[in-house]
């Protein structure tokens, strides 16, 4: 008798112990894979007349963070990541090409029903951008920022999938001296991609 009342009293205290030890789900550090579609915009305002030149290409990388979930189910992180590109085209001879991106952000969300997160994210990027005439290969890169939104959804134990979209802006150049006349270019970027995020 003694030893069934130990039993169930060891299992009252054991219960409550495992389930506070269980991971709960956005929460600790992580480290991921990403990949999708993305479009580097160049925009060109010479005088009144405006142009841009759109680039298509799949960017893939990495990232990796930490998420604080609090109790009320907000959840709030930071993130690094570092992604290349595929992504290049050809102006008057000169192949265009667009590099790795770097971004540090900040990211603020609500989890629904423990396994699903949507959030906004915002914070630093810099892009490098390339130009090979053949003879010449010249490289810069471009500080910026970057803001966006997605969804994430725990799909096994530690490991959650997510979908997300992002803008990013590099600021504009002043053209006026190779030109002659008030004219500026614009670089920005839309981006679409799904990742798988680890959490240890």
């Amino acid at each position: 008798m003694f030893k069934s009342v130990f039993a169930v009293a060891l299992a009252m205290v054991a219960v409550p112990a495992l389930a506070q030890d269980a991971p709960q789900n956005f929460n600790g550090p992580f480290v991921g894979i990403q990949g999708g579609w993305q479009q580097d915009r160049l925009g060109v305002n010479i005088g009144i007349d405006r142009g841009s030149l759109k680039t298509d290409g799949f960017a893939y990388g990495g990232q990796a963070g930490y998420d604080l979930r609090t109790s009320t189910g907000v959840v709030i992180g930071a993130e690094a990541s570092l992604t290349g590109n595929t992504a290049s085209t050809v102006v008057d001879g000169i192949e265009l090409g667009i590099g790795r991106t770097f971004n540090a952000t900040a990211r603020l969300g609500y989890v629904l029903g423990d396994k699903h997160l949507i959030y906004a994210r915002g914070g630093y990027s810099n892009a490098r951008f390339t130009a090979d005439d053949g003879f010449d290969k010249e490289g810069g890169n471009r500080d910026g920022f970057t803001i966006g939104a997605g969804y994430e959804q725990a799909v096994a134990r530690n490991v959650s999938a997510r979908l997300e979209y992002n803008y990013s802006d590099y600021g504009s150049e002043d053209l006026g001296d190779l030109v002659g006349a008030r004219a500026s270019a614009g670089l920005s970027r839309h981006g679409i991609t799904a990742g798988l995020n680890f959490r240890f």
